[in-house]
């Protein structure tokens, strides 16, 4: 890491002067009195220390017309999809940042966001981006799962999308599935947990992972349900899962014994919140995503060309 530059408040005022206001090199240097030359280097320099960072748009990673049509075919209130050119970490990275920017884009001052758990989700909370918007709250839609140090557990992934926007983080302190529903029962009436459900109301915006039943899922990886359980699921008509809430074909919530021994948000109430943001890909995971868009329980998907053309072989 290279030592912080020594005239670091110039570097800084040339860069806004720069980025920020659209001056020239040029007419930098006649407003400060110093040499284009000057200018130059300093810009350089506030690369180099990462005040200046240029980053490729990632709607150029985007497939528009795709986008259009998967909104189209679900009545989805919009589609974010990146092309298939990359491999699965990258794809991952770049399906990220593309859902990311659309978060940024469409964030409004004062905000609650929810988030959820999950690989993909915490893929878009890495490429957050300081929003132009400020006063945002972001707060956990389900309790803890996996091991608290991974950047995939959902305290993990809020932190990390708060401290990326500068907003506070807001933490459901408990595990996503206990060992009985009298337990969970007196959990819901505590206050960690009353604070935080209290929240839900008044959600503008929700990022959610959509899990599949599929026996590799990473709730089945963290220990949230076993492949038995998934089992036992599937035979009820369960296709999917979102918040550890489990579905059907057509995006009905499923009941089963497991949702009485979850803390998260129920799907009734999640249903409410006006933008819901599914993010996920991949060919285990068409039926639960279709499923899910059918069923309106997310009216924005962020996903990947192949998954998006999936989709759409049958949009009914």
């Amino acid at each position: 890491m290279p030592r912080p530059p020594r005239n670091e408040a110039t570097v800084i005022k040339i860069a806004q002067m720069r980025y920020d206001q659209g001056l020239s090199q040029s007419e930098i240097a006649e407003k400060l009195g110093v040499s284009v030359a000057t200018v130059s280097r300093h810009l350089q320099i506030a690369m180099d220390h990462g005040i200046v960072e240029i980053r490729v748009a990632e709607n150029l990673h985007r497939d528009t017309s795709l986008e259009k049509e998967l909104s189209q075919a679900f009545q989805l209130r919009d589609a974010v999809v990146v092309i298939n050119q990359y491999g699965a970490s990258e794809t991952s990275r770049v399906l990220g940042s593309a859902c990311a920017r659309f978060l940024s884009q469409n964030m409004h001052r004062g905000d609650i966001i929810g988030v959820s758990n999950g690989e993909t989700v915490a893929s878009v909370a890495a490429e957050m981006r300081r929003a132009k918007s400020r006063d945002h709250q972001v707060v956990t839609l389900i309790g803890g799962v996996g091991k608290a140090e991974e950047p995939t557990h959902t305290a993990q992934i809020c932190r990390a999308f708060a401290d990326a926007i500068d907003a506070k983080a807001r933490i459901l302190p408990l595990p996503a599935v206990v060992e009985s529903s009298d337990i969970a029962l007196t959990l819901r009436s505590t206050d960690a947990f009353q604070d935080i459900n209290g929240l839900y109301s008044s959600m503008s915006m929700a990022l959610v992972g959509i899990g599949s039943l599929h026996a590799a899922s990473s709730s089945v990886r963290d220990g949230l349900f076993t492949q038995q359980q998934f089992a036992d699921i599937e035979k009820q008509g369960g296709v999917g899962t979102i918040c550890a809430r489990f579905y059907d074909g057509e995006g009905r919530v499923l009941k089963s014994g497991l949702e009485e021994r979850t803390l998260s948000i129920f799907l009734d109430q999640f249903a409410q919140i006006p933008m819901r943001v599914g993010v996920a890909y991949g060919e285990s995971k068409v039926v639960a995503i279709h499923a899910a868009v059918r069923g309106k329980l997310v009216n924005v998907l962020a996903t990947d060309e192949t998954t998006a053309r999936a989709l759409l072989q049958n949009p009914k």
